[in-house]
């Protein structure tokens, strides 16, 4: 069978890629650059070279797959244009579903964020809680309209699932999107000595290999307008550092940077960004985020899915042993 990865050379995309090539479907790995250093070769692996926001391209890959995933996304913190952010996440979103639609595809699977939700206050999220707070965050505010679009899709009979991971983490490249990577790879090279706060927020970390399998369990089991947390353990930064310490043995002297130097901070970078244009390393928006918890529940896909949580001590120990053999 035929299926469509678009963001084929991204963190989870590329990895989905090999997993369908394993299990023997023909997987067409749409992407803007075919001799992408990410993309994963293998015999089942396809590349096509095309772009969401190129509608023939897009007709060309989409065309005769029986499934299509829909992984590829804007998922920078900042971008020069933050137009880019709509025109990807939510006119390419749209641009997928309407060719999935006319060109009879089987079933697409969409792949969002659990940033839709945001921040939680007490106890982990689900996927019929409200979001609390509004949309500071582009990534955060156009996914949540891209999900808008899969339910006006669903409504006219598409067979489309959204899947929402959580910060996921794994064996894959150090990209400016792979956020837990660059903080593990700094931290053994002796160049992340920070801790946010007093290190008590806590995140939800999702596994690779889990949220991959997540994906396909989506596309087998997945019911037409539902969504499903892929997520993992909430872990504080007091924790993950530590569990960092415990299984390398290395142990850095740590500081914990106080919020409200992390505020002034991050001002100083949107001034910088907005007097230079350079890209800015921290913005007030994910500065203002760190006050609060990410806490997720991956329940409704563990019921209905089998989906499974990899812990986070065993994760992280295959994520380190990777990044060192980098």
């Amino acid at each position: 069978m035929k299926v469509l990865v678009t963001g084929a050379t991204g963190f989870i995309g590329r990895n989905l890629c090999f997993e369908l090539a394993e299990q023997g479907y023909t997987v067409i790995a749409l992407c803007r650059d075919i001799n992408h250093p990410y993309l994963i070769a293998h015999k089942n692996i396809i590349p096509v070279k095309g772009d969401i926001l190129d509608t023939e391209s897009l007709t060309n890959a989409v065309r005769g797959c029986k499934q299509v995933y829909h992984t590829a996304a804007l998922a920078k913190m900042w971008c020069r244009d933050k137009n880019d952010f709509y025109n990807i996440n939510v006119i390419g979103t749209r641009n997928v579903l309407e060719l999935a639609a006319d060109l009879s595809v089987d079933k697409v699977v969409y792949t969002s964020t659990c940033g839709v939700w945001g921040p939680t206050i007490k106890y982990p999220m689900n996927e019929n809680d409200p979001r609390i707070d509004g949309f500071a965050i582009d990534y955060e505010r156009t996914k949540h309209l891209a999900e808008i679009e899969t339910r006006i899709y669903a409504a006219k009979g598409l067979n489309v699932v959204t899947v929402n991971p959580s910060r996921v983490y794994g064996e894959g490249p150090i990209t400016d999107s792979n956020t837990v990577g660059k903080m593990i790879s700094g931290y053994l090279k002796g160049k992340w000595r920070v801790i946010p706060g007093k290190g008590t927020q806590v995140s939800n970390y999702a596994y690779l290999p889990d949220v991959v399998q997540g994906h396909i369990a989506a596309m087998e089991q997945g019911i037409a307008g539902n969504r499903y947390i892929l997520g993992g353990e909430d872990v504080s930064f007091n924790t993950f550092f530590g569990t960092l310490q415990n299984i390398t043995g290395i142990k850095q002297s740590m500081y914990k940077l106080p919020q409200r130097l992390i505020e002034a901070y991050s001002r100083f970078e949107l001034v910088k960004t907005t007097l230079t244009g350079l890209p800015p390393v921290f913005l007030p928006e994910f500065a203002a985020r760190l006050r609060k918890d990410q806490k997720y529940s991956s329940q409704k896909a563990i019921t209905q899915l089998n989906y499974s949580i990899t812990p986070f001590a065993e994760g992280m120990a295959k994520t380190i042993h990777h990044i060192k053999s980098l």
